[in-house]
């Protein structure tokens, strides 16, 4: 089981930021919480911190272009989304994890056509971070007989594009403090 969450904009998920506590975000936080205590993985992805995310999936992108931000968060559950605009409450997490237990992942796994998806979802873990997740497909593709290159292709994907955003941040920050290529700010004597 796998839910991905792409998150608005915010400073943090918890929603326990500045002077007022959004207790959806502190409920929806406590529920994540519930939810990897359970087994089940959770990817959140924040506009403001991870815009990347949102431009690799189709599916999110097409509906913030389309709707803007307003249809933020967008809910998936083992690749399908199953809600947005909105944070499901704990019984309504508990009802979807229910319906989706119930359909068995192990077949759709040994089907031919989940590569391109195993490698996809290899590249933005890798391009986000996330270390278990990495392991895991890794591990589930080595499992299918997919290529050990075309594993190792969709991670170096991954770090490339890991690096251009890194890069790309590096070069705004450095506008924004007025650090020229060179790495001199004004006014800091090396220049």
């Amino acid at each position: 089981m796998r839910i991905e969450v792409y998150d608005p904009a915010m400073c943090c998920s918890t929603g326990v930021c500045g002077p007022d506590v959004d207790d959806v975000l502190s409920d929806f936080a406590n529920d994540v919480k519930w939810l990897k205590s359970q087994g089940v993985q959770v990817n959140r992805f924040n506009l403001g911190q991870e815009p990347a995310a949102f431009k690799e999936n189709p599916e999110v992108l097409s509906r913030l272009q389309k709707s803007g931000s307003d249809i933020l968060p967008v809910i998936f559950i083992n690749g399908q989304i199953i809600s947005e605009g909105s944070y499901p409450d704990r019984q309504q997490l508990s009802e979807w994890l229910s319906k989706n237990s119930n359909t068995s992942t192990n077949s759709i796994d040994q089907t031919p056509d989940t590569t391109p998806e195993i490698l996809n979802n290899l590249e933005k873990a890798v391009t986000v971070g996330n270390e278990s997740e990495v392991r895991s497909l890794f591990k589930r593709g080595e499992g299918l007989n997919i290529p050990i290159q075309e594993l190792v292709q969709a991670m170096q994907n991954g770090i490339n594009i890991r690096q251009n955003i890194t890069q790309s941040t590096l070069q705004t920050a450095n506008e924004l403090l007025g650090i020229s290529a060179n790495g001199c700010a004004p006014g800091s004597g090396c220049c």
